[in-house]
């Protein structure tokens, strides 16, 4: 599976998220946000006996400006809350060319990582993947 796979799947979903992968512009427009940034973190070593695979994804979200109106840093949190309970322990469906035998949020809650420097917030979320890959 590739970001840019994950990336059509999440935008399917109905998330806007930037079309390139392992990528954040440093320039964005207000009106772009909320978005979210697909990065591939590797992941576990492939199964020895079987044909699986099982990579890892961070996926970065930025709101728009918690200087303007403080309720910004909820409505991020909340749309990376409705990341990982759209992913989180999620079986048997398909993202581009791999079959999905179970995604897991490798954490349960969103990481705060603070703010950019237009006082926008933004959350991290993880998740590991069990896939097979399509020939």
């Amino acid at each position: 599976m590739t970001g840019t796979e994950l990336i059509e799947y999440l935008s399917a979903e109905g998330f806007n998220v930037f079309p390139d992968p392992n990528f954040i512009p440093a320039e964005m427009d207000e009106s772009q946000l909320p978005a979210l940034f697909v990065f591939s973190t590797g992941g576990g070593q492939s199964d020895n006996d079987l044909p699986l695979d099982f990579p890892n994804f961070q996926v970065v979200l930025k709101g728009k400006s918690y200087s303007i109106n403080p309720i910004r840093m909820h409505e991020t949190e909340t749309l990376a809350k409705a990341l990982i309970k759209l992913l989180n322990k999620k079986v048997h469906y398909q993202i581009g060319k791999s079959y999905i035998y179970i995604s897991r949020a490798i954490q349960s809650n969103p990481i705060p990582i603070g703010l950019d420097e237009k006082d926008r917030p933004i959350f991290s979320t993880n998740f590991s993947f069990k896939i097979q890959e399509f020939n």
